[in-house]
């Protein structure tokens, strides 16, 4: 409370309280992979309940910019404040893309007793590892003011529209293999390539929140 009277101090705090929030979605990035490949409904719940802490974070840091913008901001303290707002409301869509979306294809993955094959568990999890890397650097970028963290972000468009290329070919050479439940199969591993596409597409907007103006300009060009 007492840095409010000093907006750019008051902003920074919100940064270090990104940094707690992103550790947290972090904590639930790194273990929901495994859970819907093989786990049981015990740690997708788990998984589930960490949002809890998220929204309470998120909460927290909306309730604190909401009494920084009560004060007198410079030009560029306002911008910051709307690119610090955007970033966290990013954050807190990752987090509930998680707990909403892929624990619920985990759950479906048990429910219809799918068993998700070795080569389409490495394409999963390589795709995961791939898109768990962007949020955690562009979770970086916003705490730390990082442009080379945000840029490596931005610049992995290419490398995440290829993975999905290739995870969606696989999908459809799976499709005809001779295994049970193969259309349930299907549609619940295509879900999951398409929620952790749009995980990095968050984790994408957060990272252009850091940006130069003509970093943008020239991603866009």
């Amino acid at each position: 409370e007492e840095l409010l009277s000093t907006p750019s101090l008051a902003l920074d705090r919100v940064r270090l309280e990104v940094l707690h929030m992103g550790e947290r979605v972090q904590e639930m990035m790194s273990k929901i992979m495994p859970a819907i490949i093989a786990g049981n409904k015990e740690q997708l719940a788990a998984i589930q309940r960490m949002d809890d802490n998220v929204d309470v974070l998120h909460a927290q840091i909306i309730g604190y910019l909401g009494k920084i913008s009560g004060q007198s901001l410079t030009e560029t303290q306002s911008a910051e404040f709307l690119r610090l707002m955007e970033a966290v409301n990013d954050l807190e869509n990752i987090g509930d893309t998680i707990e909403t979306n892929l624990v619920v294809l985990g759950n479906e993955r048990i429910d219809e007793r799918v068993k998700i094959s070795k080569p389409t568990q490495e394409v999963l999890m390589g795709f995961h590892e791939a898109v768990n890397k962007a949020v955690w650097s562009a979770v970086q970028a916003v705490a730390q003011k990082n442009e080379v963290a945000a840029q490596n972000v931005t610049s992995m468009k290419q490398e995440i529209t290829q993975i999905v290329e290739s995870a969606a070919a696989h999908q459809a050479q799976r499709l005809v293999a001779e295994e049970p439940n193969r259309i349930p199969a299907y549609t619940i591993e295509m879900d999951i390539i398409e929620k952790l596409k749009r995980i990095y597409y968050f984790a994408k907007r957060m990272a252009k929140t850091v940006e130069t103006r003509e970093d943008r300009e020239a991603e866009a060009a």
